[in-house]
């Protein structure tokens, strides 16, 4: 990992001479490599002390979003703000050391040869170096070890010696790039947790990068899920993942199957029986619907009039996760307690949960229609990173 200094303090931003809470915008962002486009008409908002984690598929430009708010890329069009000053526009372009940005990449780059102490002040003024130094040591957790080279520091230790160096310069902004990709599991989720803790305590805007589901959960406060240079939808946690604005949302944050719908009547037909939308929805009059089901959104039982045959089972110790061929060829998976074994090859009832309304999706897009951005409909707390406001996902 390497850390770009930024700019001493951290006031309250200012946009137009009015106090903005805003820490970083990006408008309209767009970045080509020759016939590559990486990053196309992005648009994301963060306030100060939240982080916005940044999750997508492999190449859908995650990390040139990433250089292109660090500075280290030239944007072709759009503008980037960062604490209510514009730092990139077409024909404008601000260094990155003039930018207040920490990034800290996937590989740790700490001066070998150097002690934790000399790290973490590499780029720092002499002025009062040595007290912040100590004050991030403290923020980390890594008091005592200062003394100590890189070498003799474990994985977890390096890394937050990593962000400790990236913190010192009390950037407006710190970028984070994969930060735990070179973590076994274990050490992973134990670092995110510490990592992240961190980050509230220091009060730090945060986008973080990563390719893990479920780690975006757990870290943003926002989550944006990027797909072809572009955000496909950005909220809060629980939205994104239960009221997911498109198939590929729903898809790329956990296992989603999508069952054809049938309006009967006040009915809505499915090959797993009901399903159960909110009070007052109208299905679109001429347009296929679908309804989307989690792993969860199903009940299965062994039965020889059932309309599906269990193809394949997977133990996850609490439960099994059993994939289901349904009549028409159709393939869903349900997610039981471990209590409940069944066989591959047996035939099943299957059906779709009523204790709560579904999702319905019809021509790509949620039905009835959910906000791309819906965080800017209702701002949450930068508090905790998995409570909706007032209690409502």
């Amino acid at each position: 990992m390497i850390g770009l200094p930024g700019l001493a303090g951290s006031k309250k931003n200012r946009r137009d001479g009015v106090a903005t809470d805003i820490a970083l915008r990006c408008t309209g962002v767009s970045k080509s490599f020759g016939d590559s486009i990486a990053v196309s008409d992005f648009d994301i908002e963060v306030r100060r002390g939240q982080i916005l984690a940044l999750v997508g598929p492999s190449g859908c430009g995650k990390t040139t979003v990433l250089r292109l708010i660090a500075g280290l890329e030239a944007l072709d069009s759009g503008q980037i703000e960062i604490g209510g000053k514009v730092v990139a526009s077409e024909g404008r372009h601000t260094g990155p050391d003039k930018r207040s940005v920490g990034i800290v990449f996937q590989d740790y780059a700490l001066f070998p040869h150097m002690s934790v102490e000399a790290n973490i002040g590499y780029g720092l003024d002499r002025k009062g170096r040595s007290e912040r130094v100590q004050e991030v040591l403290e923020l980390v957790g890594l008091e005592g070890l200062g003394k100590r080279l890189p070498s003799e520091l474990s994985g977890g230790q390096q890394q937050r010696v990593a962000l400790a160096r990236t913190l010192a310069s009390r950037p407006d902004v710190l970028l984070l790039d994969e930060p735990f990709s070179n973590l076994d599991a274990g050490l992973r989720e134990r670092v995110r947790v510490e990592i992240r803790e961190i980050l509230k305590t220091a009060g730090t805007t945060t986008v973080f990068v990563t390719h893990d589901q479920q780690e975006a959960l757990f870290m943003g406060d926002l989550v944006g899920v990027q797909v072809g240079g572009r955000i496909e939808q950005v909220d809060i946690p629980e939205r994104v993942f239960h009221r997911p604005a498109t198939p590929f949302v729903a898809r790329f944050m956990g296992t989603a199957d999508f069952l054809p719908v049938e309006p009967n009547g006040n009915r809505l037909v499915t090959e797993a029986g009901p399903a159960r939308a909110v009070p007052g929805f109208q299905p679109p009059e001429s347009a296929p619907l679908e309804v989307m089901a989690r792993p969860d959104d199903f009940v299965i039982a062994p039965s020889e009039d059932g309309q599906g045959v269990v193809m394949d089972r997977v133990f996850q110790g609490w439960a099994y996760t059993y994939e289901v061929e349904l009549d028409s060829g159709l393939r869903i998976h349900c997610q039981m307690p471990h209590l409940l074994t069944i066989e591959v090859g047996v035939r099943v009832l299957v059906n779709l949960r009523r204790d709560h309304p579904q999702m319905f999706y019809s021509n790509g897009v949620a039905s009835p229609e959910v906000p791309r951005y819906g965080y800017l409909n209702e701002r949450q707390s930068t508090g905790s990173p998995n409570q909706a406001p007032g209690g409502a996902v």
